[in-house]
């Protein structure tokens, strides 16, 4: 038999093999360590089923940190869609800054998946992707076609349903069984790429502003580190487009912003221009004579902003499934990035042993009322930070809430610093008879604030902070849980 004839018969043989791990659910590939997905959330009316089908068609072992990237995006009914998802997180939006590179300085595992929520996934599209990287370790980057990728990656599909789409990706994965090809650049709103390339390249330059110079920006500068970028002709994606003007933009700008990031990229990459709109994007003609690149950082904030300790207290009894529903829309809630999480449980309260947190965070559990109330004494003898405050789980705030308190704390002269509606009246010394609401109450870090106890109150029993005699307190307004302003007669809480 001549040697294309075997080299024929062994190409049918893995496609049969790769077909049969796919019937056989054993696909997509197994990632030792998993793979984070950063999904870019700008419209909320895809947001929710975009997220839906990654969970259901991208295997185990995933991890999936949504990023707002409009101030006015619905976070908060999002994300508790998926309280009980312990593989979705979110960032939430923070003015001025372009968070899309903090989620990824969170990726852990070796694949990174950037992706914008207009996308629709269907089965076995985590495997298409990672073939070519597996195929050619030189390959760092991977796009799918779909009608947002560059030259010969684009292709504008329409399809009535879900099943419809499915059913076309199926067909065209049979027939072009791991196909991919080298290509210059890339630009869609798909993209994986190793975190080994994405340490050396650094994050996506935000003052392109276009999202697809900026993907095409990283794509050469990735090429300008020796490594090569894929478009897998076997996978195909669906991203939505909006029906009507204004409806789910995709670029979230303005004309003039748009042409400010398309000369900002020609000036970086020494280009004649960008078309605008869909047109092909031009690339360096000879990229290695182009100056190099530097790196951008990742920019994790939480390493440039003091640490906060946040101490979460549970006064319901609350099941396990409650509980940790509620950790994670505190955690959600808070726009201030660089905190330590201590849970203080009573297990007389929840005898569930379970509560899974971050590394550095914390879970304290004591039996009995006593010991409960010692512990929420003395956190800062535990665990060293700039300022501790203190969350009743039961109680409500504002996204700005952790934020602004431990500011006053930091920039006060007072030791103890409790939110209400009335505006400072402070600095006030010792040997008052205070009692402090604790939900409400932040106090600088290495000091112990004094005697916590019950309070009781008409509809339900809570805790106050007694403070030490020696201590001064300063009363801060303006920090509101909600659509409510605290104050002094109901402690600061929102009912």
């Amino acid at each position: 038999m001549p040697y294309d004839s075997m080299d024929s018969v062994r190409l049918e043989r893995l496609a049969g093999r790769y077909s049969y791990l796919e019937r056989e659910g054993l696909l997509p590939l197994p990632v030792i360590d998993g793979i984070t997905i950063v999904v870019e959330l700008r419209c909320a009316a895809w947001s929710a089923e975009c997220l839906r089908l990654l969970l259901l068609h991208s295997g185990p072992g995933v991890r999936v940190i949504g990023v707002p990237l409009e101030e006015d995006f619905a976070l908060q009914p999002l994300s508790e869609q998926f309280s009980g998802e312990h593989a979705v997180s979110f960032l939430p939006y923070r003015n001025g800054e372009y968070r899309v590179n903090e989620a990824l300085a969170y990726a852990e595992t070796s694949f990174v998946v950037l992706l914008q929520d207009s996308v629709m996934v269907t089965a076995g599209w985590l495997a298409d992707l990672l073939w070519p990287a597996i195929d050619d370790p030189v390959v760092g980057v991977v796009a799918p076609r779909s009608s947002t990728e560059e030259a010969e990656g684009r292709e504008l599909q329409l399809f009535d349903d879900f099943s419809t789409l499915s059913a076309y990706v199926n067909h065209t994965r049979l027939r072009r069984q791991g196909e991919w090809r080298n290509v210059e650049v890339l630009s869609g709103a798909c993209l994986l790429f190793t975190r080994e390339l994405l340490l050396r390249v650094g994050g996506f330059d935000a003052s392109l502003r276009q999202r697809r110079l900026m993907v095409a920006d990283w794509c050469l500068r990735a090429r300008q580190l020796g490594r090569r970028l894929a478009l897998s002709d076997a996978l195909y994606v669906h991203a939505l487009h909006p029906l009507e003007d204004g409806s789910c933009s995709l670029n979230g700008m303005d004309q003039g912003a748009e042409e400010e990031g398309g000369r900002a990229y020609c000036a970086k990459w020494n280009l004649p221009g960008v078309s605008g709109g869909g047109g092909s994007l031009p690339v360096p003609a000879e990229l290695s004579v182009s100056p190099q690149q530097p790196a951008i950082p990742l920019g994790k904030s939480s390493m440039i902003v003091p640490l906060v300790t946040a101490v979460v207290y549970f006064e319901e009894k609350w099941n396990m499934e409650t509980s940790l529903k509620r950790r994670q829309l505190l955690q959600e809630q808070q726009s201030y990035d660089n905190i330590r999480w201590v849970w203080i449980r009573n297990s007389a309260n929840d005898v569930a042993s379970e509560f899974p947190v971050q590394e550095r965070d914390a879970v304290i559990t004591v039996q009995g009322e006593k010991p409960w109330l010692h512990a929420l004494e003395n956190v800062s003898a535990l665990y060293e930070s700039a300022a501790v405050v203190y969350l009743s789980a039961s109680a409500e705030y504002d996204t700005r809430y952790v934020e602004r308190i431990v500011q006053a704390v930091r920039q006060g002269s007072t030791d103890i610093v409790v939110s209400q509606e009335d505006g400072l009246q402070g600095p006030l010394t010792g040997g008052l008879p205070l009692f402090l609401p604790l939900e409400r109450a932040a106090h600088r870090g290495g000091i112990v604030p004094g005697r916590i106890d019950r309070r009781e109150e008409p509809t339900r029993s809570s805790l106050q902070l007694v403070p030490s005699e020696t201590l001064t307190i300063g009363y801060i307004g303006g920090l509101r849980g909600g659509e409510t302003s605290p104050s002094p007669s109901d402690g600061g809480r929102r009912r």
